[in-house]
């Protein structure tokens, strides 16, 4: 008995990838460290290893100031929740700096990378299932970015940085869900 994907066709592996790439985790960084040691240093798969190492280099922010997490034990209208929120994220010696805030019918997040790097980008995209497009923007000379018109849902944000990427926990536009 044999399925489509013991030979699949070369269109049907490619669209296996992109599913793949799009939808499931990146394998542990020590579990990636040792694949990649496992190539011989010299010959042809000697290039293919010095790749695999700069490709290899990923950093989780973690989260060190969200304004919507549990309220301050103030009084009156200083209690309320903004509409804005404003979270804080640190990763190997940079801040990173994120507002998101309600922008006509959609929702619009604002950021600025502080650090050494003075070039990157930046990607936003949506969790499997949210149907949003994927958005990618330059830093300004600041470090800056605005992402605008984004529907409510869950997106991961990666910051290109030089040869490394800085990946954020997912983030929530809109109130989260109860």
């Amino acid at each position: 008995m044999s399925s489509h994907l013991d030979d699949p066709s070369d269109e049907a592996f490619s669209r296996l990838v992109a599913r793949a790439v799009r939808e499931l985790p990146d394998a542990p960084e020590a579990l990636q460290r040792s694949a990649i040691g496992l190539f011989p240093a010299a010959g042809a798969f000697g290039a293919l290893k010095s790749l695999a190492q700069a490709v290899a280099t990923q950093i989780s922010a973690v989260l060190t100031f969200d304004s919507w997490a549990a309220p301050a034990l103030a009084a009156g209208m200083r209690s309320g929740r903004s509409a804005t929120r404003h979270l804080l994220f640190s990763a190997q010696g940079r801040d990173i700096d994120l507002r998101i805030a309600p922008d006509a019918g959609a929702y619009a997040l604002a950021g600025q990378i502080l650090g050494p790097d003075d070039s990157g980008r930046v990607e936003l995209v949506p969790q499997p299932g949210d149907g949003a497009p994927a958005r990618v923007v330059a830093l300004d000379a600041l470090g800056e970015f605005r992402i605008e018109g984004l529907p409510r849902g869950a997106y991961v944000l990666t910051l290109h940085l030089g040869s490394e990427r800085i990946v954020l926990p997912p983030l929530e536009m809109g109130e989260p869900a109860a």
